[in-house]
């Protein structure tokens, strides 16, 4: 569904299901792709990979001990040893192993060269320089060079987002340096003449400005680069104008307030003036509603509703579906069945909605308390959404519900 500018106002009502809008935004951006870096590893969290990453070692590299006991060779079988050294981890056993000799090994050591078995140090007697065997397990405890990795083997795929348990994989496969995708770089708009950033100017009417605080907190957790955030009046010249300068900095343009059909709400306008090519105003999803996509040649400008349940949930729909595309990742949004601790109701079904949750002891879904979209610090006691589907107005409690966990991410 795309919309000329002369046809915004009365296409507003025509709601389009969230997969289409999704591909819309998918097919908008199929010719997008963000220019790629070399970077040391170590600086890597938080960008996605640009290249598959195969390991330049084996893992382990040597035949090492999984616990602090004694090495033996395999298939010699003795009620005692001769203890011939001890080899500390970082260190080479000097002595090679005989039938009826034994080398104490610390864990991650190297073991001699024939070692068939590790005898822990708590299955032994000290006598001397000998051992007694009180007890012998099946597991030979010794981890085999190559056992996870081998050299040449993949270790991440390209799209990762690095996280710091990858780049500690990289790490420790020897790899240093990778090639990675620029972090998108987001410019924030937030509109309406009654939001101030200054609580001294509160006043009628007045409310602070939380949505541009909370989606430069957002891309920040998801490794954008903000390159501008500004609040601008319910003005529709105002507002092409930041839109024209936030396109000159960034890839992606995020919007709120200023997209429904009242008499102050330019931002559609707006965009059209600016030169974007207008593609969907309404999404038949609640909360999120009114929520806008336009672009240009490389660009992404979204026009989110101006209650701050709304942005929360649209960023993570929306604005993370096209950061994903301009990377080549994965979507990074999941949804798993999770079952309903209690029954859900609502009046309306025309609409996908997304309620906010929480995951109880019972492993089941509770809705938290929430009165609407405006309702912000609700969200504090919620671990993600489930979904409800366009059609469905009730759901019995125990039947399994799509949940989409947002806390705590990435």
């Amino acid at each position: 569904m795309e919309l000329a500018s002369g046809d915004v106002m009365g296409n507003r009502e025509t709601m389009i299901p969230l997969d289409e809008a999704l591909g819309i935004v998918d097919d908008s951006l199929a010719d997008t792709t963000l220019p790629t870096q070399q970077v040391a590893v170590r600086e890597a969290v938080g960008l996605v990979l640009a290249a598959d990453q195969k390991s330049c070692l084996d893992l382990p590299p040597f035949d090492k001990a999984a616990m602090d006991g004694y090495a033996v060779l395999g298939g010699d079988h003795c009620a005692s040893y001769r203890v011939l050294e001890t080899v500390a981890a970082g260190c080479l056993p000097a002595h090679v192993l005989q039938p009826g000799a034994a080398v104490k090994v610390m864990t991650g050591a190297p073991v001699p060269a024939g070692a068939g078995e590790v005898i822990p140090v708590e299955h032994v007697r000290i006598q001397g320089d000998t051992i007694e065997v009180r007890k012998r397990g099946r597991d030979p405890n010794i981890c085999p060079q190559g056992e996870d990795l081998r050299r040449g083997d993949l270790v991440l795929r390209a799209g990762m987002r690095l996280g710091p348990l990858d780049v500690a994989n990289l790490i420790g496969c020897g790899i240093t340096q990778v090639e990675v995708f620029r972090p998108p770089r987001l410019a924030i708009i937030s509109t309406g003449d009654e939001i101030t950033d200054d609580p001294a100017r509160l006043g009628p009417g007045k409310i602070m400005n939380t949505n541009g605080p909370m989606l430069a907190g957002l891309a920040q957790q998801f490794g954008l680069e903000v390159v501008g955030e500004q609040s601008l009046s319910d003005d529709r010249a105002t507002i092409a104008a930041g839109l024209r300068e936030a396109l000159d900095r960034a890839e992606i343009v995020v919007l709120s307030g200023g997209v429904s059909v009242g008499d102050f709400d330019f931002v559609t306008a707006a965009l059209s003036d600016a030169g974007l090519r207008l593609h969907f105003t309404t999404v038949a999803v609640k909360p999120g509603r009114p929520t806008t996509y336009a672009s240009a040649p490389g660009k992404a400008v979204f026009g989110l509703p101006g209650n701050p349940v709304s942005v929360f949930l649209m960023f993570h729909l929306f604005v993370l579906r096209a950061v994903a595309r301009m990377t080549r990742a994965p979507t990074p949004m999941r949804e798993f069945p999770m079952p309903l601790g209690s029954d859900f109701r609502r009046r309306r079904a025309e609409r996908l909605e997304y309620v906010p949750c929480r995951i109880d002891q019972r492993g089941t879904l509770q809705p938290v308390e929430f009165h609407g979209s405006a309702h912000l610090t609700g969200l504090t006691a919620a671990d993600g959404f489930f979904l409800v589907p366009i059609g469905v107005q009730s759901v019995p409690a125990g039947q399994d519900v799509p949940f989409m966990p947002v806390k705590g991410w990435p």
